[in-house]
């Protein structure tokens, strides 16, 4: 991210403060966030690497999805199988993060902080104790992670890559955030 672009950034993230999260869901390893209420939804959606935890423990990350759920290897165990023996392919909607992501207890996850640095690393304390990390691996023009709330702009995402940042509009209209 240029130097620049941080302020403007920084400044539409903090929008999230005093929001609620109201809803934690996924697309493949795509993590999906909306807070607050409908009129003043706010949409967050992480394809770079990103892990919610408490002080203490890890409760997801990205790579949960690579993973077979907690209660299919419990099924699998039930059937006499070894961890050894586990078979390799499972269905996707099987995995630890959609398990862990569903289990999400959303009671205290209002917003107290957000913070961005110049790599595009996104932090999002929650009142309850936990942190949400977002951490770009791309330093290209690959989606790391946007963030849009149409009730304060309209039909404009904020798409952070690993090398900038841009608007997306309606259509197919994008431009750098600082021009």
């Amino acid at each position: 991210m240029k130097r620049n672009e941080l302020p403007h950034v920084q400044a539409r993230m903090t929008s999230l403060q005093g929001m609620a999260l109201t809803c934690a869901g996924y697309a493949a390893d795509m993590l999906t966030l909306t807070f607050g209420p409908a009129q003043r939804e706010a949409c967050l959606h992480i394809q770079c690497s990103y892990r919610l935890a408490t002080a203490d423990v890890i409760l997801f990350d990205r790579i949960d999805y690579f993973e077979p759920s907690d209660a299919l290897k419990d099924r699998w165990r039930g059937e006499g199988l070894e961890e050894a023996d586990f078979p390799r392919d499972w269905p996707d909607d099987d995995c630890r993060l959609f398990e862990q992501v569903k289990q999400l207890p959303l009671d205290g996850m209002s917003v107290t902080a957000v913070e961005v640095d110049q790599l595009g690393d996104l932090t999002i304390r929650f009142a309850n104790g936990m942190t949400l990390l977002a951490l770009p691996m791309s330093s290209d023009e690959q989606e790391c992670w946007r963030f849009w709330c149409d009730a304060r702009w309209p039909d404009q995402h904020m798409v952070v890559c690993g090398d900038r940042v841009e608007l997306h509009g309606p259509g197919d209209g994008c431009s750098r955030i600082c021009e």
